[in-house]
């Protein structure tokens, strides 16, 4: 179902069923004081306003991104979604419980992780390291989106630095809240023959999880129960290089990461896990995700539609007795396929079924040991998503009276509760950026470091580029 006006001010509808999945996940960890996979887009950038000015300019944006991404401000409870078209004191309200300004030396480093669940999308503005964190519940966005939403917020700062700003009319955001992916999709509520067939194919692939490869008992760090997120960035040049060779085996990049990760999560359980005795040969269960925007109708299809989840994932693994290059091609031919009939045609009821499993899950007993395994997501275009080039110091550093915001790095990530690990990647400012979520309680920072080293070291060694060391 669409948005409808249930009450004066009041827009409401169905959660969908991949919504409620997620948000599932997320609520498991509300009582540690966690919001499951929450997203956090970051930015830093160099501006030539004063730090007051450029505040003032920020908060504003977020108004701004309210009215063009209303869903933004949406919340959500186990059957439907509610937004409310707000007053001036509300509107006000949700200014000062969402747009956060972080004094003193912290930076996103210290503040990814150990941010609080909250109802509603929050901007986290970090005065003195100049840079903003948009957090977001899983439900409300994908990665795709949350880039969108980045720039998006930037580019309204910009205007009212320029003071090129304008009235909003409010009640006429709501013509842009967004629809669920089943319904975006047309997807039928009862499944036919030929959904269930589907679903049942990638239900099936959970069954990789089994007696795949985990990760050994770690030192546990010093940090509780937080997430951290070191980063490792590959120089423009070794970019090109790394991008070129790609190219040159007839690979996405995506591909060579995904086998690079899988090589990582072998080099850190070491040769007993490829050993011919099969009591110890083990695989890699990785999750292989594609975005469901492309197949959208117009204009969700784009920017508009950033604050939405459609994004699509299933389980793939790679024996221990595969190469790096088998598993490249191996990953190359499934990211190639792209979003399949059947994978979108399964959407609907494939949630249904899985947020069915999360939830006996959850009331049974915890799995001893506990669960396990380095896994990846890969943001392809963030450059074009967030806009790059708009925010370079070309487009910017002229404008009429020395007023620029250039934005240096941006990234990607999510709050981890669990003993897994995550590879994120990107690229921006011509830059591979390769960012670790993990938790604290389980891992420590060395221990991290080494999977990212890892990582980099089986992409560069695979592909026969350089070291920049």
């Amino acid at each position: 179902m669409a948005w409808t006006e249930t009450q004066p001010g009041l827009w409401q509808r169905p959660i969908g069923e991949n919504e409620a999945m997620i948000k599932t996940i997320g609520d498991a960890g509300l009582a540690s004081g966690t919001d499951v996979w929450s997203i956090s887009a970051t930015a830093h950038f160099a501006a030539s306003v004063e730090p007051k000015s450029l505040a003032q300019a920020l908060r504003d944006g977020w108004v701004a991104l309210r009215f063009r991404h209303p869903s933004i401000a949406a919340t959500a409870d186990d059957d439907a979604l509610h937004y409310h078209v707000p007053s001036h004191q509300q509107l006000t309200e949700w200014l000062e419980e969402t747009f956060i300004v972080v004094h003193g030396e912290s930076s996103v480093d210290h503040v990814l992780g150990t941010l609080p669940p909250r109802r509603y999308a929050s901007c986290y503005y970090l005065e003195d390291a100049n840079e903003v964190v948009l957090h977001l519940s899983h439900w409300h966005t994908d990665g795709i989106g949350a880039f969108y939403l980045l720039g998006a917020l930037f580019r309204a700062t910009i205007n009212h630095l320029r003071d090129d700003s304008y009235q909003f009319a409010w009640g006429e955001e709501t013509a842009r809240l967004v629809p669920s992916v089943e319904h975006a999709l047309n997807l039928p509520i009862e499944p036919t023959e030929a959904i269930e067939a589907a679903t049942k194919k990638y239900l099936a692939t959970v069954g990789h999880a089994k007696g795949a490869l985990g990760i050994p008992p770690q030192p546990t760090g010093t940090g509780g129960n937080a997430t951290r997120l070191p980063t490792f960035s590959f120089p423009a040049d070794q970019t090109a290089e790394l991008l070129s060779a790609c190219a040159k085996q007839g690979i996405r990049f995506e591909a060579a990461l995904h086998a690079s990760v899988t090589a990582a999560a072998y080099s850190i359980v070491g040769p007993a896990a490829t050993a011919p005795d099969s009591e110890h040969k083990q695989h890699h269960c990785s999750t292989l995700r594609h975005s469901l925007r492309p197949h959208l109708p117009a204009p969700y299809d784009g920017a508009p539609g950033a604050a939405g989840l459609y994004t699509a994932g299933f389980f793939v693994r790679a024996p221990g007795s595969h190469s790096w290059l088998d598993n490249a091609r191996y990953f190359e031919s499934e990211y190639a396929k792209g979003a399949t009939p059947d994978l979108l045609i399964s959407r609907r009821q494939y949630a249904r079924e899985m947020r069915a499993i999360l939830k006996r899950n959850l009331a049974s007993p915890p799995p001893n040991p506990p669960p396990s395994g380095l896994d990846m997501s890969w943001v392809p275009d963030a450059e074009d998503l967030v806009g790059g080039a708009e925010f370079s110091a070309s487009a910017h550093g002229d404008d009429e009276g020395g007023r620029f915001v250039r934005l240096d790095k941006v990234g990607i990530s999510v709050d981890v509760l669990s003993r897994h690990v995550y590879v994120f990647a990107w690229i921006f400012n011509g830059q591979i950026q390769c960012r670790l979520a993990f938790n604290r309680a389980f891992y420590d920072d060395g221990f991290a470091n080494r999977v990212l080293e890892l990582v980099a070291h089986h992409l560069i060694s695979n592909l026969s580029v350089a070291s920049s060391s």
